[in-house]
């Protein structure tokens, strides 16, 4: 038996379920499902990907809590040339975003 300690460290990919995508090295988002050829150039665009800092609140507030932060690590982990201040307050932005629907479900 192979063992891999650092399993899901050093992917291209990291698959945030929650919200039905998965986020690339080259911080794209696609959504998991692609399994069909794209019938309008809507589709077509969805499939090549939308680059992660262009992504709604909507779509950062739907993130469970465990596959925002998996998210923002992966992305701190993927971006070459982070300017401090700038990133630190974008993370924070999204760190308020992420969970939300969590929130909404306890009842």
């Amino acid at each position: 038996m192979i063992r891999n300690d650092k399993k899901g460290e050093d992917m291209d990919y990291k698959e945030l379920l929650s919200v039905g995508c998965l986020i690339t090295k080259d911080l794209k988002v696609f959504p998991i499902n692609c399994n069909e050829p794209a019938e309008t150039a809507t589709e077509a665009d969805e499939y090549m990907g939308v680059h992660i800092y262009d992504l709604t609140d909507e779509w950062w507030s739907n993130l469970s809590f465990v596959d925002g932060c998996d998210a923002l690590e992966f992305i701190e982990l993927n971006t070459y040339e982070i300017i401090e201040g700038p990133f630190k307050i974008w993370k924070e932005k999204k760190l308020d975003l992420i969970g939300c629907v969590d929130m909404l479900e306890v009842a």
